[in-house]
């Protein structure tokens, strides 16, 4: 609430048509029968269920309905998070009205609204790709009441306007719509054009995320087959895996292992000749792998050390290292036709020199996006598109 009462501080009411949001995809809220959670949210990165995992698998694949979710459900799924809830939280479960999605959650509070969007719910493991609805399959599977499921609503729709407590507490009179909103991903997939034309994204943020695009509705083997639905006419299926790791490899390597934040400094060390002649190989995978091994204990390693090998070199493999898993992660995943350019958003695309690595590794063009406010572009196109209809 102190950023939109900054925010109506600055803009006048009368200048604001609508409201998008996007957020983290997966963190989960857990809501009970007045509105409110009923413990912290579990994040998308959280690996408390990495245990339980296995036999959420072994289940998923008994039914013929539910096999492919196996491939997908990993820790950080929804469906794996409201389990633990109702297995070591019974009395919080018992509690439980509403499973959202974070952006969910910001919607209700700000309309009164259950609502979430195909995106979300698409990668949550409680969803029917088939038939583009919740999976009854799985809700009968584990004994889950389908009123703990939202509404459904593709992306780009008013689901409802500011409640008038939220107007008292902002001041205003206006009636302002909120869109349905999407994931982070799909925002930032949208501002960077990839849909235009089916291009690969690239995201090196907290985790590394490759989105490709098709708008045939095409379920890949491979990765996670998330519903864009933009709108009512959209049938874009966004494959997406995950380097879990993402661009803390680089953060990992420079403040807990160099002690340092100046990145541009050790890169700099790296010299030219290095480049494409480094020895040492780097395996990314430090706290887990989600897309190609579906292994949270999995972890990282170096290999091809000698006595002879230097800093810059062990550096060097981090950033390859990283580089090579998000190819590897294209390869199985990538649509019929050859992208013309790659696109790359989040923090890690600020480096030159990743940027290069990632031209000569993937062979092909890299566009970066360069504002940093990528997905929230994308959340404000989709409330353009939904008071324009």
């Amino acid at each position: 609430m102190e950023g939109l009462k900054e925010l109506f501080q600055q803009i006048p009411e009368k200048n604001v048509s609508g409201i998008g949001i996007t957020g983290q995809m997966h963190t989960t809220v857990f809501v009970d029968k007045y509105g409110f959670s009923v413990r912290p949210a579990i994040m998308w990165n959280d690996n408390r269920t990495k245990d339980m995992i296995p036999f959420i698998k072994e289940k998923l694949l008994v039914n013929e309905q539910t096999a492919d979710l196996a491939k997908v459900v990993s820790t950080g799924s929804p469906l794996a998070n409201l389990l633990w809830l109702k297995e070591c939280e019974p009395e919080n479960y018992q509690r439980t009205e509403k499973i959202l999605i974070a952006k969910d959650y910001l919607i209700w509070k700000l309309t009164e609204v259950y609502s979430t969007d195909y995106c979300d719910a698409s990668v949550s493991s409680f969803y029917d790709l088939n038939e583009d609805t919740w999976s009854e399959s799985v809700q009968q599977l584990f004994d889950l009441n389908s009123s703990l499921f939202p509404e459904i609503n593709y992306s780009s729709k008013v689901v409802g306007s500011l409640s008038k407590t939220i107007q008292q507490q902002l001041g205003i009179q206006k009636v302002i719509p909120v869109v349905a909103g999407t994931g982070d991903n799909v925002a930032s997939a949208l501002v960077s054009g990839s849909f235009v034309h089916d291009q690969p994204l690239i995201s090196l943020g907290t985790s590394g995320v490759v989105v490709i695009p098709n708008r045939y509705h095409q379920l890949k083997a491979t990765g996670k087959n998330v519903v864009a639905k933009i709108n009512e006419e959209d049938h874009t299926i966004i494959t997406q895996g995950t380097v879990q790791a993402g661009a803390k490899v680089n953060s990992w390597w420079l403040e807990n292992i160099l002690h340092t934040k100046d990145y541009l400094k050790e890169q700099e060390k790296i010299s030219d000749q290095l480049i494409s002649n480094n020895e040492v190989l780097f395996f990314p995978h430090l706290n887990g792998e989600k897309t190609l091994y579906g292994e949270p204990n999995v972890r990282g390693a170096f290999a091809g050390l000698s006595l002879e090998t230097t800093q810059e070199e062990m550096y060097l493999a981090v950033l390859e290292g990283l580089t090579f898993g998000i190819k590897n992660l294209y390869e199985k995943m990538k649509n019929d036709q050859e992208p013309a350019y790659f696109s790359i958003v989040g923090g890690g695309a600020k480096s030159e020199l990743w940027l290069q690595l990632f031209a000569d590794i993937l062979n092909y063009p890299i566009r970066r996006v360069v504002n940093s406010r990528e997905a929230v572009q994308g959340a404000a196109i989709l409330a353009i598109l939904g008071i324009d209809n």
